[in-house]
């Protein structure tokens, strides 16, 4: 059974800096990606409460990233394991997971995607529609083209190509609307 794909919120940059907040089904996990900076933490549970997930009820917590914009709201979920580039961690409890491919439930795992930061994932998650992948490959479908904070340009072009090869229905970037890879135009 595939998983289930909702964005809870779009992100933007102006005029404040707000991650893409998703959330994913897929059988007994419910996971969360990117919980970071928003207008008010209860928009965020606000529309979990909509589709009748309290935070107690979330499994997983997922960041693409280690920026504050994305992952300053993670501690609201107490019973979530909590995945970033590099491990998993939960209570006391620090695992390291293999950096380019990790499972975080079974329909959706990581991927190492560096260009924004060295420390980027990408979130892919296989639904009925197709492939959804969470990424700060890109800020939103229309740029910026050059990534003002990426360390590396001809890395994050390297991870927008990795992204765009496994056959994504479904691109969710780090702060703006999710989009189709046909309508992208920045590659």
């Amino acid at each position: 059974m595939p998983a289930r794909f909702e964005l809870l919120l779009s992100g933007s940059v102006r005029p404040g800096v707000t991650s893409s907040v998703s959330l994913v089904t897929d059988g007994a996990s419910v996971v969360v990606v990117d919980p970071g900076m928003v207008h008010a933490k209860a928009e965020i549970l606000a529309q979990l409460s909509a589709r009748g997930v309290a935070p107690e009820q979330v499994t997983d917590v997922v960041v693409t990233h280690l920026h504050l914009d994305h992952t300053m709201n993670v501690g609201m979920f107490p019973n979530a394991t909590v995945h970033d580039f590099m491990a998993s961690y939960k209570d006391d409890v620090w695992t390291d997971h293999d950096k380019d491919r990790f499972r975080v439930a079974p329909n959706v795992y990581g991927i190492t995607t560096p260009g924004h930061t060295r420390e980027d994932i990408s979130i892919v998650v296989v639904t009925e529609e197709g492939m959804v992948v969470c990424t700060h490959a890109w800020w939103s479908r229309t740029g910026p083209r050059l990534d003002p904070y990426s360390f590396d340009q001809e890395v994050l072009k390297d991870s927008r190509a990795r992204v765009l090869a496994i056959g994504p229905s479904l691109i969710v970037p780090g702060h703006g609307t999710p989009f189709a890879p046909e309508e992208l135009d920045l590659a």
